[in-house]
């Protein structure tokens, strides 16, 4: 599956776009699906952070919006900044990291977060299938954070009625959405064993009039969760 053009179309991007993505359990590959594909489709595009992310991961794209790079990391802009660029009309699309989840496929954000700039035409949720029906502590960053929007203790599981509430929450993954930006939840690591679950969550999502996309097994950035329990 070409991951960039699925995204494309399942998100049905427009000619321009600034698509802020926040969440945990694959930003980083959907950033870089989205700015390759993007190119390769003859648009000019910027992908960058307004967080930080791995030097690395930046490999390979033309270019990377960030201030500075400090050791293996790249420090991200003022969400301003990249309003700022939006604005000139310089890039048909720009994409960027706007949250960290340390390689968690669930996460709620602190009160700083997430960092999306006020220009954003579209924010991208991600959520990690794989973390569903797990017990919170084990497969969350922040998980007291998340337990509180949940409405339940960290030791309890992350059920598909949890995870829509996170997903819908002004307190969850929909804090800091500009009022005009689309919204959609985009959910990763579908393998087998997830597929009815992320489907549940689906069905959820729909009944709150929140799209969402559903994609394959995706790497994150470290092993976020262990076994089963």
């Amino acid at each position: 599956m070409d991951l960039g053009a699925h995204l494309t179309a399942g998100l049905e991007l427009r000619e321009r776009e600034l698509i802020a993505i926040v969440g945990g359990g694959g930003k980083t590959t959907l950033m870089r699906a989205l700015a390759l594909h993007g190119a390769r489709s003859g648009r000019s595009v910027l992908a960058g952070t307004t967080t930080k992310v791995y030097a690395t991961q930046a490999h390979g794209l033309d270019h990377f919006l960030h201030r500075e790079r400090a050791g293996d990391k790249l420090i991200g802009v003022d969400p301003q900044e990249v309003n700022r660029v939006f604005e000139s009309r310089t890039y048909d699309w720009i994409v960027v990291e706007a949250d960290g989840s340390r390689g968690k496929v669930v996460k709620a954000p602190g009160h700083h977060e997430p960092p999306i700039p006020s220009r954003s035409t579209h924010v991208v949720a991600v959520v990690g299938a794989d973390g569903l029906d797990r017990v919170i502590e084990d497969v969350a960053h922040r998980p007291m954070l998340v337990a509180a929007v949940c409405g339940c203790g960290p030791y309890e599981r992350f059920t598909v009625p949890r995870a829509c509430l996170l997903l819908t929450s002004d307190r969850g993954l929909r804090k800091h959405v500009p009022a005009d930006a689309r919204f959609t939840v985009a959910i990763t690591r579908v393998g087998e064993r997830q597929r009815a679950l992320a489907d549940a969550l689906v069905g959820a999502l729909q009944s709150h009039g929140v799209p969402s996309v559903l994609l394959p097994l995706l790497p994150t950035d470290h092993d976020p969760i262990g076994p089963d329990r």
